[in-house]
Parts: structure tokens; C-alpha cells; sequence
């Protein structure tokens, strides 16, 4: 099956007429014909039925409509994204978000960049910090926003974003409303809620273990968004990220004690990039007022 199949099969069930199909097709009846019967004999089955002058579409032909006409949109967004690469007027990016990063101050940057290039396509993809490396340097992604919590690795490039800090988050009616800060001991002495992606997790509860501080965990999840849901409910309290919190019931206040914060960074590999795409959204990150944006949050 080719896409002049496709082609042809349209414009002969819009017509139902082999001449006017093979006009709109720009070729002869007799190819067109032809072409249809090859596709008949591929498929199994006649997708066309001529009763004299009449011309129906078989069941199977109308049956398969649908699926050629999304082939035919499918070749002409091929040859669009194609014509639209080779003058440089389009991209693909595909971008990485480390998942413990929230969205609240990205999503509008990353907006603001699509709307000054319409035709990028931008693809968010959901990384933990153990892969980024290896999907940057295979190819899978152009770039990867992450909190980077060791040294830089040779070979890459970080452009430094915003610092992030972490907070101990619980439900509206909580008693630590009335605090200015939140004691590590007070957050001990509360059902916690673990959140196993977090990269200060280890550091967190190595601190605590050093402070002979038990935290009394209930619930452990790789989902932030079950985290988020269950604090809210007043299920028990959590440390997370600040841009993180989603939910605009729950509450907040800073740590006393261990100050924890994060450096956010964006990160690709150190060479000459060949998507033009990605050259625009670094330019449009190195402009961003990020202190200034994550006041507003």
C-alpha cells in the first residue's frame, strides 16, 4: 500500500466516478484503475462496486473509510513538517522535565516560547534524573529541565534557572497554619506522607536518622499527584518542592531546620545543535526574569 492508493481511494469515493477521480488525481483512468485494483488484491477485498453507471463503495470500502482518510492527513502533515524543516521555519523538541519538577513555572515560559515560534512542536517527557544523560546523549531528548544534586558530568552544558525551596506542606485545617516555621520534630510527630522520587529523599532521612528524629511515615508513593491529593485531604503532611505544590488548598510554611533548597537548571549536550528549535528555547530561558517569575508563584 502506497499513499497514491490512499489518494486515489478518496477521491474515487468522493466522486464515485473513475474519470472525474483520475482528473482530480492528475493521472489517466487506466492508472488509477489499475492502482485500485492493486489495493483490492493487497486488502483481500473490493472496496469499490460498479452496478452499470453506478458506483458504490463496498461495506469493506466503507468500513475502511475513515482509517484512509487519517493516512491522507498523515502524508500531508509528512510533507508539510518536511517543507516547513528544510527552510528552518519548524522543530520538534523534545524536552525532558525531571518529575518531581511542578509545572507552575515552566508551563508558562514554555508557552510563551510556542507562541513566538508557532510551528515548533514542543514534547514533554517525564524523566528521573538516573536516565537524562543517557537520553540526551542518545538523541531522545534535545533538553531536560532538572535539580541537578551532583556534580556536573563532562560533556554537557547547565544553564542555571532558579533555586527552589523545599517546604513542609499539609491541608488548610492543619495546626501548622499558626507557625511562622515548621520544627523538623513538629514534622516527626506527624503522619508522613514519603514521596519516594524526591532527590533529597535519602538526605532528608540520613538528617533525620542524625537528629535521632523517626519520622512516622503512613504512606509512601511515586506519585506526586497522590501525594499532593492525600495532603490535601489531611491524610498527613509531606517536604516537597515549593513550585511543586498544585493543588491551591494546600498550605505551607519553610523548615526550620534543615534549610533545603534546590538549584533548577536547564541541560543539553555540549555540542553545536542541530535543531533549530532548541537554540530558540535556550535563547528564551536565558531571557527569563526567574527570580522575578518565581516571586509571583
Amino acid at each position: 500500500m502506497d499513499f497514491n492508493q490512499t489518494r486515489y481511494f478518496l477521491a474515487l469515493s468522493e466522486t464515485l466516478n473513475f474519470t472525474h477521480a483520475a482528473e482530480l488525481c492528475c493521472v489517466s483512468q487506466p492508472a488509477l484503475t489499475q492502482a485500485i485494483r492493486r489495493l483490492e488484491e493487497e486488502l483481500g477485498g473490493e472496496l469499490i462496486v460498479r452496478k452499470g453507471r453506478e458506483t458504490t463503495l463496498t461495506s469493506l470500502g466503507q468500513a475502511l473509510h475513515a482509517h484512509f482518510e487519517q493516512l491522507e492527513r498523515t502524508r500531508n502533515m509528512i510533507k508539510l513538517t518536511s517543507k516547513e524543516i528544510l527552510k528552518g521555519d519548524s522543530a520538534d523538541l523534545n524536552i525532558g522535565i525531571m518529575c518531581t519538577i511542578g509545572p507552575r513555572i515552566l508551563s508558562g515560559m514554555l508557552d510563551d516560547v510556542q507562541k513566538a515560534y508557532p510551528m515548533n512542536s514542543i514534547l514533554l517527557h517525564d524523566v528521573t534524573p538516573d536516565v537524562i544523560s543517557d537520553m540526551l546523549l542518545s538523541g531522545e531528548l534535545d533538553g531536560a529541565f532538572c535539580a541537578r544534586h551532583a556534580d556536573p558530568e563532562e560533556g554537557f552544558t547547565y544553564t542555571d534557572l532558579f533555586e527552589e525551596p523545599m517546604v513542609v506542606a499539609f491541608s488548610k485545617y492543619h495546626d501548622f497554619n499558626d507557625l511562622t516555621e515548621v520544627p523538623l520534630s513538629s514534622i516527626a510527630a506527624e503522619r508522613y506522607v514519603d514521596r519516594l522520587k524526591c532527590e533529597f529523599r535519602e538526605e532528608f532521612i540520613d538528617f533525620c536518622m542524625d537528629e535521632a528524629i523517626q519520622l512516622n511515615v503512613v504512606y509512601s508513593s511515586q506519585r506526586e499527584d497522590w501525594i499532593q491529593s492525600m495532603i490535601r485531604d489531611g491524610v498527613g503532611v509531606t517536604v516537597i518542592p515549593r513550585f511543586s505544590l498544585l493543588h491551591p488548598e494546600l498550605k505551607y510554611k519553610s523548615i526550620k531546620r534543615p534549610k533545603l533548597s534546590r538549584r533548577v537548571e536547564f541541560v543539553t549536550v555540549d555540542k553545536p545543535h542541530t535543531n533549530p528549535g532548541l537554540g530558540q528555547l535556550i535563547s528564551h530561558i536565558e531571557k527569563v526574569d526567574w527570580s522575578g517569575l518565581s516571586k509571583g508563584i
